[in-house]
Order: structure tokens, then C-alpha cells, then sequence
């Protein structure tokens, strides 16, 4: 069963919530990745650390559970509806743009089905 994104971010949360130490470890090298990919930024890390957290919990939440996940809206209310940064919409679509994130629809937007590509992959199984 494929997830929405919303999903994907209420489980990634609650999953943050749990404080799982390999949880937490695997999220901080996901976010590593991102950082030096500049899909987030590093500089607004003190700002958006929390949104940057997320994302890359989300990640390894998708990874862990071997899902694709489904970019349902892009619209800023909705994601600011479900309590979500609208920050998000840039930040996935930065992920596809660097091919970290592989969209069945876009080579340039997160739409549609979004997969999380081997390069990240591989470093959460080892």
C-alpha cells in the first residue's frame, strides 16, 4: 500500500516522538545527506532544524517501511492545513532535483509517486 506524504509525516512524527536511538542515528545521516546535497539549506538550520529533522525522518521512515509515497498536494494551505512547514513543497522538490527523491512524474518537482533513491538507501542498511 502506497502512502500519502501527509501520512508518511504524521508517522515520521510520531516515530520522532519515540526517541529511538537507531531512529534518531539514521534521521541525522539522512539529514547529513541533504545538507550536503544543499537540498536544505544549512544556514537555516537554527530556523528550520526542526523542518530539516522531519523531512529527513520522513525519509528513513519510507526507507525502513520500503514505500513509495504519494505527493497529493502541493498546495501551501494544505500542507499548512495539516500543521506541515509549506517549506516542505521546496525542499522535495530541491530532493528530486538532486536525484536523491525519483518522481514518476517530474524529473524536476516532487509530483506524483516520490521513491527514495539507492544513494540514500544504501546507507540506512548498512
Amino acid at each position: 500500500m502506497m502512502k500519502t506524504l501527509f501520512l508518511l509525516v504524521d508517522e515520521a512524527r510520531e516515530r520522532l516522538k519515540q526517541n529511538s536511538h537507531e531512529f534518531n542515528d539514521k534521521c541525522e545521516i539522512v539529514l547529513s545527506i541533504l545538507r550536503s546535497s544543499g537540498a536544505v539549506p544549512y544556514r537555516r538550520s537554527t530556523l528550520n532544524g526542526h523542518v530539516h529533522k522531519l523531512l529527513s525522518a520522513c525519509i528513513v521512515h519510507a526507507v525502513e517501511l520500503g514505500e513509495t509515497f504519494r505527493m497529493t498536494s502541493r498546495m501551501h494551505k494544505k500542507f499548512h492545513d495539516m500543521n506541515i512547514s509549506t517549506k516542505f513543497v521546496s525542499y522535495l522538490d530541491k530532493l528530486v532535483e538532486e536525484k536523491l527523491l525519483s518522481s514518476n512524474i517530474s524529473n524536476e518537482k516532487a509530483e506524483g509517486d516520490l521513491t527514495v533513491s539507492n544513494d540514500i538507501s544504501k546507507f540506512l542498511r548498512t
